[in-house]
């Protein structure tokens, strides 16, 4: 009984009925992309410090003395900050230092994955850490700057260079799998259904072979494309800045459908509890992924830093949306609880008599 009606409850929450839980106002705006965990955010602030907030509560955990403009990345238990000229890390429960390491030229990016640390500079360098102490693995000089952090993809890692030019790398060594250049400057990059999306500023969503590069499909847009990709079992999802949502089949690249956004998408879309997630300035469009019907609009109280986290796991009772605003608030939206309209005098179903 008690299964059947958890079932039940769960099936009636929808993204449609997100309220704010909390609002924790930040002592200054944010100077770069925050990085999340299952449990909490790391957010680097002007005027030099980090701050861990925990986003089931909305509260600060801890917070450290660091300056920062560039996006930390998390991932076992570490949080991995760039400074001028090395990269720190930090533990995620605490903030306290784990290790130090140098590394020349200035920072454009860190990225963790798997046990692994991808780090970049301006002058293209790119090497690979071992994540748990900072020991250096593999470097190879790219000869031009990473324009977006490294897209993870199995046993690959996919690099976005200044000029348009696409690299696969064996995430082991660093060998080059293959390139390629594509018109404009590389605006997302996404490893989904199997194939590599990547959008651009040329007007074009790019869809790659994973292993070879070979080009499979391509959609002509009317804008910019805003971020990656999104993908469920069906649909890949992708919006540019001439404020039109897309859905193209998953195996094919045939169009499905279209919608318009109401105002200029400030990222990618994102796929959770089975609707798309679109993040629109200072509101949040949500649409159903079989139409494209927008559904419903979430604001925001201010304008977006960044595109929102979405918090795929987690209990029901926390907050699935988190969103910055450019003036320094944090807010974490919830699944709204209202009473039923009227008694269940019986549960739905056909009635199974006993044997």
């Amino acid at each position: 009984m008690l299964v059947i009606l958890a079932a039940l409850a769960q099936a009636a929450l929808t993204l449609a009925a997100l309220d704010v839980r909390w609002v924790v106002p930040l002592d200054a705006p944010p100077s770069a992309t925050p990085a999340y965990d299952a449990e909490s955010a790391y957010v680097p602030l002007r005027g030099g410090s980090l701050v861990a907030v925990d986003l089931n509560r909305g509260q600060i955990r801890w917070r450290r003395e660091i300056d920062t403009a560039l996006a930390p990345s998390v991932g076992g238990g570490l949080v991995f900050v760039a400074g001028d000229g090395g990269i720190e890390a930090l533990s995620a429960e605490d903030g306290q230092s784990r290790w130090r390491t140098s590394f020349p030229g200035r920072i454009v990016s860190v990225t963790w994955d798997n046990g692994w640390l991808l780090c970049s500079n301006d002058a293209g360098d790119l090497a690979a850490l071992r994540a748990t102490d900072g020991e250096l693995v593999w470097r190879v000089s790219l000869e031009a700057a990473l324009v977006l952090p490294p897209a993870p993809g199995l046993d690959r890692v996919y690099v976005a260079l200044e000029g348009g030019r696409l690299i696969s790398m064996e995430l082991a060594t660093g060998r080059e799998a293959w390139a390629r250049t594509l018109p404009g400057r590389i605006t997302g990059v996404k490893a989904a259904a199997g194939q590599l999306i990547v959008g651009t500023t040329g007007n074009a969503v790019f869809s790659l072979d994973l292993e070879t590069g070979r080009q499979r499909w391509r959609w002509r847009v009317g804008g910019d494309v805003a971020g990656p990709a999104a993908s469920d079992e069906r649909h890949i999802y992708f919006a540019a800045r001439d404020n039109i949502l897309r859905a193209v089949d998953a195996r094919s690249g045939n169009l499905r459908w279209t919608t318009e956004l109401p105002a200029r998408p400030v990222g990618g879309p994102q796929v959770l509890a089975g609707r798309v997630v679109v993040p629109l300035s200072n509101t949040v469009g949500i649409f159903d992924p079989q139409t494209g019907k927008a559904e419903v609009q979430i604001t925001v109280g201010g304008e977006m830093s960044f595109a929102p986290h979405l918090r795929a796991d987690g209990r029901v009772t926390s907050p699935r949306l988190v969103a910055i605003t450019l003036d320094g608030r944090m807010q974490g939206f919830g699944w709204r609880y209202e009473e039923p309209p009227a008694t269940l005098q019986a549960l739905p179903g056909q009635t199974v008599p006993p044997r």
